[in-house]
């Protein structure tokens, strides 16, 4: 492929999220223009596309007609402003989404207890009458722990925490299937950081594979008395109901194309996604669908000749069913432009303050923490003047990861040749309940409106066939991050596969912090066991097994961009296992 075909693909995953919030304003001459488009007028639109998902856990059981609406909703405000070229692209998609479901327990000291709950996508349902059984608690789900506790025939309970706030344990320590495998007749994740019930998506399985057996997450509350219950002795009895169709349904991609000058045979492709089906929200999705209407505007503005490369901007419907089918969809429909593609995607555009769960007050609290926002991108300057562009704005990136694969082309929105970037953050709240509109400032639109367009035209500023950035000042003093080491399981035993990682809730840097070691004199992490074994070298998130009881000190050593470095440690202590 030859330098003037290629396709700047920018994927504008702007997960400006939990960072957002420890930023005050920015001076007036550093921000990009803002055209005619407030922030007051984006905050309306991303309220009213939350009011069309609909409120609270159970906003994710009407996938259509809620989606129709918000399609529409999208296409009728960019005709408001102008944009009469935008249009509806028809394309089928699988859901995921439960029609009905429901946990029961009942004891017969107590009653019967109805369970808040969330069903996991891809999983199979159940008879009418449902599924009854008994719990089976076996702690983290490590190996050692399904030695000790038979699942066959009852419901595996699973004690489970987030890793860097969006990776669940029980899925890299292969507790689910390990559950399944062993006779469950379903199983329950309990306590995923917060007292509200999370989804997970395409996990345990991709679609369009479904899990055998059903999966449920529950929240910190209902994990902790569904466990005091299970390790009580006391009789009782499970009941769990999930009614899941995966059926096909017919939907809308909202697509707007900006011809360019003519002078760059170049695309820049300037894309996010709309759902209904998975809880309220606006940190997925809400917030990057409103901003993006913004910066549409913000460039159909521009005279023609002015814009030196024709620009796409995709609002696909998807990300979260049938391995995102809008996205596939699109670049089917789209197949000649994207030859020639420039990728800038975003989801979760709009994060605002970072929230934790304080483990004294037993609740979620703001805190001032810069939480990470994280760059992946097959394009070291792109990836380079993104992160530099959102720190300008206060974002700070934690992670900038530059690699071969990324969500811009498992999308299938582009070639994996063709430069692109992928932005994105993700809080606390991530895909629960608890992730509504007020967790954003309208300070916090203002500057991630200007962000993204300021990247946007430098972008459209590059001569064809190159991407750079000259506005990066390497004199900013850096200071060392502060590290914290999280471990996911209290009880270690010989042979367990133990997960630790780099904790993104105490995590912090002032600059573009994070990489993976493919090229030498990028940062990383490393590791050392404790145990005379090789240094493991790589990832914010590792996993080891110690094959001897005793104590062992980890130390982490976390060095950014700039040779800062922070040092955490921590101590395991390796049971044998009984006799």
């Amino acid at each position: 492929m030859t330098v003037k075909s290629k396709i700047i693909l920018i994927p504008i995953m702007l997960s400006l999220s939990a960072m957002l919030s420890a930023c005050g304003d920015r001076p007036e001459e550093s921000r990009a223009p803002r055209a005619e488009t407030s922030p007051q007028i984006i905050m309306g639109w991303l309220s009213d596309l939350c009011n069309i998902a609909g409120e609270g856990i159970h906003s994710g059981i009407q996938t259509q007609p809620k989606l129709d609406e918000a399609a529409n909703y999208i296409l009728k405000n960019l005709h408001k402003l102008g944009l009469r070229q935008a249009k509806l692209e028809p394309i089928t998609a699988n859901s995921p989404y439960p029609k009905a479901f429901e946990i029961t327990v009942k004891v017969p000291s107590e009653g019967s207890r109805t369970i808040t709950c969330f069903p996991l996508q891809w999983t199979a349902g159940t008879p009418p009458e449902g599924i009854t059984g008994e719990l089976a608690y076996v702690g983290d789900g490590s190996a050692s722990n399904f030695e000790l506790v038979d699942v066959n025939g009852k419901i595996a309970l699973i004690d489970e925490k987030m890793m860097r706030g969006y990776s669940p344990t029980g899925r890299s320590n292969g507790a689910v299937a390990t559950a399944q495998q062993k006779g469950a007749i379903a199983i329950i994740r309990a306590g995923l950081q917060l007292d509200s019930p999370q989804f997970q998506k395409n996990d345990p399985v991709t679609p369009p594979n479904i899990f055998p057996i059903p999966v449920f997450s529950v929240g910190r509350s209902e994990g902790n008395y569904l466990r005091n219950l299970a390790v009580s002795g006391s009789p009782h009895t499970i009941k769990i109901v999930l009614d899941v169709p995966h059926e096909a349904f017919t939907a809308s991609n909202v697509v707007l194309e900006l011809p360019g000058n003519g002078s760059m045979d170049e695309v820049i492709l300037v894309g996010t996604h709309y759902d209904t089906g998975m809880f309220t929200g606006a940190v997925d999705n809400n917030g990057s669908v409103a901003l993006m209407i913004a910066w549409a505007k913000y460039f159909a503005s521009k005279p023609k000749k002015s814009r030196n490369r024709d620009m796409i901007f995709a609002w696909l419907c998807g990300h979260d069913f049938d391995n995102n089918t809008g996205h596939y969809q699109f670049a089917a429909a789209h197949k000649d432009q994207l030859q020639k593609a420039i990728v800038w995607d975003v989801d979760h555009a709009a994060i605002g303050t970072r929230y934790v769960y304080d483990e004294i007050q037993g609740k979620i609290v703001p805190t001032s923490e810069d939480n990470e926002i994280y760059i992946i991108s097959n394009n070291y300057t792109f990836s380079r003047l993104a992160a530099f562009t959102m720190d300008k704005y206060g974002f700070v990136c934690a992670q900038n990861r530059f690699g071969s694969s990324g969500s811009g082309p498992q999308w299938g929105m582009a070639p994996t040749t063709n430069p692109w970037a992928n932005f994105a953050t993700i809080p606390i709240y991530y895909h629960s309940p608890l992730d509504t509109p007020e967790k954003i400032t309208l300070d916090q639109l203002n500057r991630a409106y200007a962000a993204h367009i300021e990247i946007l035209e430098n972008i459209d500023g590059t001569p064809e066939g190159f991407l750079r950035y000259d506005n990066i000042d390497p004199t900013r003093p850096n200071t060392p991050p502060r590290v914290r080491i999280e471990v996911s399981s209290d009880t270690v035993r010989a042979g367990d596969l133990v997960l630790l990682w780099n904790d993104s809730f105490f995590y912090s840097d002032d600059k573009t912090a994070y990489h993976y070691p493919g090229i030498p004199y990028w940062a990383g992490t490393t590791w050392d066991w404790g145990d005379g074994t090789p240094l493991t070298v790589g990832g914010p998130m590792v996993n080891h097994v110690y094959k001897i009881p005793g104590t062992y000190t980890v130390t982490m050593k976390f060095t950014d961009t700039e040779n800062a470095v922070g040092t955490a440690t921590t101590t395991i202590k390796v049971l044998a296992m009984p006799r």
